[in-house]
């Protein structure tokens, strides 16, 4: 990982940290995922999201309004 990055965001179900990636992309600020895939099934797994130390608050606020319920 590169140095002075900070996790502000983990899940069980990559495609929820990529749609978070995806948010903080939108807003300008810079992310990776650091993903640690099963190793049956690929395709699951947990991962990690990570931005500059100086962003993360902001990235914070961002995934505070994102909203993974189904429901409407």
């Amino acid at each position: 990982m590169k140095e002075d990055w900070v996790k502000v965001f983990e899940s069980s179900e990559i495609f929820k940290t990529k749609l978070v990636e995806d948010a903080l992309k939108q807003q300008g600020i810079e992310s990776h995922i650091l993903e640690k895939p099963d190793s049956a099934i690929p395709s699951i797994g947990a991962a990690t999201l990570y931005t500059p130390r100086d962003k993360a608050q902001q990235a914070m606020d961002v995934i505070k309004e994102i909203d993974f319920s189904m429901e409407e």
